[in-house]
């Protein structure tokens, strides 16, 4: 469940609306609330507040607590948590399977084990972290690719990282050695073109424009 739906005061309408409370019986503030949320927004609401009225009294308690926990966490720990949920929310489907069988590896690994890699990740710099955040092919790849990744324009975030995830290794050996030589002011113009090219012929676009 979406990390944003534990806060308040949406949480607290879903809440309401799981308890059969007619939305006029709402407190005045949430209700006005409610009739300004756009209709996905209202939909995915109404989901959640199914996904409630469904629960049983055990899991409803163990849903709390969650929130509870939420609740009590400083908001740079529920932004990072947040961004991880919206994060895995965007990777291909294979990706989230990979992510699944190394998870369950990593549990299976012994306790001192599992603490030398979590303090090989906390020694990552930020940069690193959230470039892992891409998922285990961009991941990889994302310090020599941060270049062209990190000022990347909202409306071209999605379509790039799609166009990235399908290039070759090789493809993107080749990206990033183009990234790190185009001037920063230039880079725009390098994503436009990478993504004006039918997705077949975008590695050898991108083995050409290397050898130029």
């Amino acid at each position: 469940m979406c990390s944003d739906f534990l806060r308040a005061p949406v949480f607290a309408l879903a809440l309401a609306l799981s308890a059969g409370v007619a939305a006029q019986s709402l407190p005045p503030g949430l209700l006005e609330k409610a009739r300004a949320l756009p209709a996905p927004t209202g939909a995915e609401l109404q989901r959640h507040a199914e996904v409630l009225a469904a629960m049983t009294p055990e899991q409803r308690a163990a849903f709390d607590t969650r929130v509870a926990q939420w609740d009590a966490q400083v908001p740079a720990a529920q932004r990072e948590r947040r961004d991880a949920w919206q994060a895995w929310q965007a990777l291909p489907e294979a990706e989230r399977q990979r992510l699944r069988a190394a998870a369950t590896a990593f549990s299976a690994l012994p306790p001192d084990q599992q603490q030398t890699l979590r303090a090989q990740y906390d020694a990552l710099d930020g940069s690193e972290r959230r470039g892992w955040l891409l998922g285990p092919v961009l991941g990889a790849d994302y310090p020599k690719l941060h270049a062209l990744v990190a000022q990347v324009p909202p409306d071209q975030r999605d379509a790039l990282l799609e166009a990235l995830r399908a290039l070759s290794p090789e493809g993107r050996a080749d990206l990033s050695v183009l990234a790190q030589r185009t001037p920063p002011q230039a880079r725009d113009a390098l994503r436009t073109q990478l993504l004006a090219q039918p997705a077949p012929r975008r590695d050898a676009w991108l083995r050409d424009r290397l050898h130029r």
